[in-house]
C-alpha cells in the first residue's frame, strides 16, 4: 500500500510507469471532482503518470521477397452479451487457404490494443511462425479506465458478460472462410494485468475454445466480485479463490514480476495454486483426466540482468500443462517487451516468446 507523504517521489523509469490497475472505477455516492481532473484515483494505490503512448514503429525489416507485409484489419462484433470492436493481424506471407493458429491479445487498463500489441512484439512472432492475432478493444463506455471487468461476478461465467463477447469474437474470426482460415483446435489467449485476469477467466469458462492461455501480472479467477474486492485481490489478500466449475482450466503459463507494486507478486503463486487445485479436483471426478504429477522442474538463471525462476508441471506421461515464470526486479510491465513501450520492460526473459512456445505445444 502506498504511503502518502509531502515528499516528492522520483519518477519511474520509462516503460515501468505504475498506474492503478483498475483505471477509474465507477465511484457511486462520491462527490464529483472538478471537471479539470480526468479520472478519480483508486484509493490506496500510487497514482503516477500514465505511460507515454507507444509511437508507431516501422517494420524492423522488410518482408522477404515475394511475401506480402503483415497488416491489421479493423472489424466489430455484436452478440447477445454485448458488442466490441477488434483488430485482426495477418502476418507477413499469409496464405488465405492455409489453416493457422490464432492468438487473442487482451490489453491492460489505461492501455490500447495497439499499444499492447506493439509492446509485446507479438506481431514479430506472428510473422515468424505464421499465426493470426486478434486484439479486442475494451469500451471506455463499459469501463472508464479501459479495463476488462474480470473483478465483477457478471463477467466471470460462461455465456454472459465480457467472456461471452470475447468468445463470440473468437468464434467469428474462426468462422471466416475467405480472408483466412483458423485451426479451431489451436486458439489461445494472452493478456497483461486486467487483460491477463480476463484471459484466465476465458481459460476457466471456455476451455473448449481456448487450447491454452497466458497470464502476465493478473489475479486469480474469482479472486474478487466487486471493485473494492479487486483492490484486495491485487494486493494478494484474496485468500483461496474457488476453482472453476466442471471442466476446469485450460493449460496455463503465468508470468509475474517480484517487484510489481500494482499486482502483488503473491498473485502468481495464487494463480498456480488455484490451477493445481482445480486439476486435482477434476482428476478425482473424472478418471479419464490425467492430473499433473508432483514432480516439477525449476530452473534459475540470469538473462539481461534479470534472474528468474521457471517452474513446470507435467502429467505422468510427460505432457507439460502448467508453467510459472517468476521474474526478479520486474515491476508491472511485460517482461522482455518493446523498449519505451506501454507497460513494457525490455529486460528479462521474453514473455511473448515463452508464451508462444507453450501455446504451440498444446491443441484443444
Amino acid at each position: 500500500m502506498a504511503r502518502r507523504s509531502g515528499r516528492s517521489r522520483r519518477a519511474p523509469k520509462a516503460g515501468l510507469s505504475l498506474v492503478p490497475f483498475l483505471g477509474s472505477l465507477p465511484a457511486p455516492r462520491r462527490r464529483r471532482r472538478a471537471a479539470r481532473r480526468k479520472a478519480l484515483p483508486v484509493p490506496a494505490l500510487p497514482v503516477l503518470p500514465a505511460p507515454k503512448p507507444a509511437k508507431p514503429r516501422p517494420r524492423s525489416r522488410p518482408a522477404a521477397s515475394g511475401r506480402a507485409a503483415g497488416r491489421w484489419l479493423r472489424s466489430s462484433y455484436t452478440g447477445p452479451s454485448g458488442a466490441r470492436s477488434y483488430d485482426v493481424y495477418l502476418p507477413a506471407g499469409h496464405r488465405p487457404m492455409a489453416r493457422v493458429p490464432l492468438v487473442m491479445l487482451l490489453h491492460g487498463c489505461n492501455q490500447t490494443a495497439e499499444q499492447f500489441a506493439a509492446a509485446t512484439r507479438f506481431t514479430a512472432l506472428a510473422d515468424r511462425h505464421g499465426f493470426l492475432l486478434v486484439a479486442p478493444r475494451q469500451s471506455r463506455a463499459s469501463q472508464p479506465g479501459g479495463c476488462w471487468r474480470w473483478y465483477e461476478a457478471a463477467h466471470q461465467r460462461r455465456g454472459a458478460g465480457e467472456p461471452a463477447v470475447l468468445a463470440g469474437i473468437a468464434a467469428t474470426v474462426i468462422a471466416e472462410p475467405v480472408r483466412w482460415r483458423i485451426d479451431p483446435f489451436r486458439v489461445y489467449a494472452a493478456g497483461l494485468s486486467a487483460g491477463g485476469a480476463m484471459a484466465l477467466v476465458l481459460g476457466a469458462t471456455y476451455p473448449d475454445v481456448f487450447a491454452a492461455v497466458g497470464v502476465h501480472s493478473g489475479p486469480a479467477y474469482r479472486s474478487a466480485t466487486s471493485g473494492s474486492g479487486a483492490l484486495a485481490a491485487m494486493r494478494g489478500r484474496a485468500g483461496h479463490p474457488p476453482p472453476p466449475p466442471d471442466s476446469g482450466f485450460a493449460p496455463l503459463i503465468v508470468f509475474q514480476g517480484v517487484a510489481d507494486l500494482v499486482v502483488d507478486a503473491r498473485n502468481g503463486e495464487q494463480v498456480t495454486r488455484q490451477w493445481l487445485a482445480s486439476d486435482a479436483a477434476r482428476a478425482t471426478a473424472d478418471r479419464s483426466h490425467r492430473a499433473v504429477t508432483r514432480s516439477r522442474a525449476t530452473v534459475r538463471y540470469a538473462t539481461d540482468g534479470r534472474r528468474h525462476t521457471v517452474t513446470r508441471w507435467y502429467t505422468a506421461r510427460g505432457r507439460k500443462r502448467l508453467e510459472y515464470w517468476r521474474v526478479d526486479r520486474l515491476g508491472h510491465a511485460w517482461s522482455g517487451g518493446l523498449r519505451d513501450g506501454s507497460y513494457s520492460d525490455p529486460r528479462g526473459p521474453r514473455a511473448s516468446t515463452a508464451m508462444w512456445s507453450f501455446f504451440a505445444a498444446h491443441t484443444r
